[in-house]
């Protein structure tokens, strides 16, 4: 949808530029990664019978690797929570670092590589949607499950 959005508005907008909408995004998602570090840690080290439980059945299945091979374990609301926030936090920390190299390198590929420009701005913006759109959700997802399903009973 803000492809389409981008698309239909033309060159007006400023995507990868100086104060562009990507430079706008970065300072955002530099935040999102310390509120995110938090959560890990506060959920990692929050001493709560509750969120070693098992989940409700069914419960997901988590793949994890044990000395030598993979096993699967039943997710327990810790571990389920944990594995959310470190995600989102590795998201987070590769969105900035990718956001930051193509603000910096946009100008320089735009003038040594001029033909291939629409296609790496149609690819760049379609990899920024994306991963915004799954940052998110997933953060939503994240507040919802600490907010309400934390709280209520099997």
């Amino acid at each position: 949808m803000a492809l389409l959005a981008i698309g239909w508005l033309g060159s007006s907008v400023n995507v990868f530029g100086k104060d562009g909408l990507l430079d706008r995004f970065l300072g955002f998602i530099q935040t999102l990664a310390g509120f995110y570090i938090a959560a890990l840690a506060a959920v990692s080290s929050f001493n709560s019978p509750h969120l070693d439980r098992e989940m409700p059945s069914p419960a997901p299945t988590m793949y994890i690797k044990y000395n030598t091979g993979m096993q699967s374990v039943p997710a327990t609301r810790r571990r389920f929570l944990t594995s959310m926030f470190a995600y989102l936090t590795a998201l987070s920390f590769l969105f900035s670092i990718g956001a930051i190299a193509v603000v910096v390198l946009a100008p320089a590929l735009k003038q040594s590589w001029p033909a291939a420009v629409t296609y790496l701005h149609w690819l760049g913006l379609g990899v920024f949607s994306f991963a915004l759109f799954q940052m998110t959700f997933v953060t939503f997802w994240g507040l919802f499950y600490l907010g309400e399903r934390m709280l209520t009973p099997d």
